[in-house]
């Protein structure tokens, strides 16, 4: 079955969206369209599930808190996409540091030649910023799934 340490286990799709706060056709959605994919396992049409992992979890809850922030799916896209390209990493969300302001998305990452870069995820701009602590955010995490957990 699935192993207990909170990091290595999988999560399936209903899992997910009770932990990330997303609904299951969100997910679905944001899969089909290469948002965020499920690492483990993808599904492959209907009587398959999607599989993912806690480095999964740890990215749709970003999103989730960018979303609280009022950033439009488009724009979480845009800047989901210009790491990508950028780090040349499919797991960009994991490897950079993101700072959010009114209007732009700043990480602190490294290029595909391994230069540490601060770039604008979007366009130039953004008086307030905010941090978002990656390491608050999987503390956070772990604890939902650990309350979770207890519920069962």
């Amino acid at each position: 079955m699935f192993d207990h340490d909170s990091t290595t286990r999988f999560y399936t799709t209903a899992e997910v969206a009770q932990l990330s706060g997303f609904s299951v056709r969100q997910l679905g959605y944001w899969s089909k369209q290469g948002i965020i994919v499920p690492s483990i396992q993808q599904a492959h049409g209907s009587g398959t599930r999607s599989l993912y992992s806690f480095d999964d979890l740890l990215q749709l809850r970003f999103v989730r808190q960018l979303r609280n922030h009022s950033w439009s799916l488009q724009k979480i896209r845009e800047a989901i996409t210009r790491l990508r390209d950028v780090m040349g990493d499919p797991n960009s969300l994991q490897k950079a540091v993101l700072v959010h302001g009114s209007q732009t998305i700043l990480a602190i990452c490294k290029n595909k030649a391994g230069e540490r870069i601060i770039l604008d995820a979007l366009d130039p701009g953004g008086q307030q910023v905010m941090w978002i602590f990656l390491e608050a955010l999987e503390e956070e995490t772990r604890s939902s799934i650990a309350a979770q957990a207890t519920k069962k």
